[in-house]
């Protein structure tokens, strides 16, 4: 185990859950107010691109950043399986989509989970595979 590189990214992790917490903790006007100003900016370049479906890659890319955090900290940690970090993000999306039924205007969806738990395979899956082939 390599104790520096393996704090490095369990910090980096942390403060990610900070930033995705931070979000679902946003009554639901200012988080609609702060994805209308994205939206707003990228309708320019991506056309086709819905207030919705910003929406769902924005949980995607939160928990792509999420899973490739987690991998890197347990990659590090000794005896990488990939049933630690996915099964963390996992358990993370599943908090994240409760506390934000206790949040006024949000809601909780079952797919909003399947969203972010493919976010954090497809980060988990870079990460490892960069880590593998920098084995080599």
């Amino acid at each position: 185990m390599n104790k520096k590189k393996f704090r490095f990214w369990l910090i980096l992790s942390l403060l990610w859950l900070v930033v995705i917490f931070g979000h679902s903790a946003m009554p639901a006007d200012l988080s609609r107010q702060e994805s209308l100003g994205i939206f707003a900016w990228l309708q320019d370049l991506f056309p086709w691109l819905t207030h919705g479906l910003l929406r769902k890659l924005g949980h995607f890319a939160e928990f792509s950043i999420l899973g490739l955090f987690l991998t890197g900290a347990f990659w590090h940690r000794g005896r990488f399986q990939f049933y630690k970090p996915l099964g963390s993000a996992l358990f993370i999306a599943l908090c994240d989509e409760t506390l934000q039924l206790f949040i006024p205007g949000r809601s909780g969806e079952i797919w909003d989970v399947w969203i972010d738990f493919s976010g954090a395979l497809c980060g988990s899956l870079f990460l490892w595979l960069i880590f593998r082939l920098k084995k080599k």
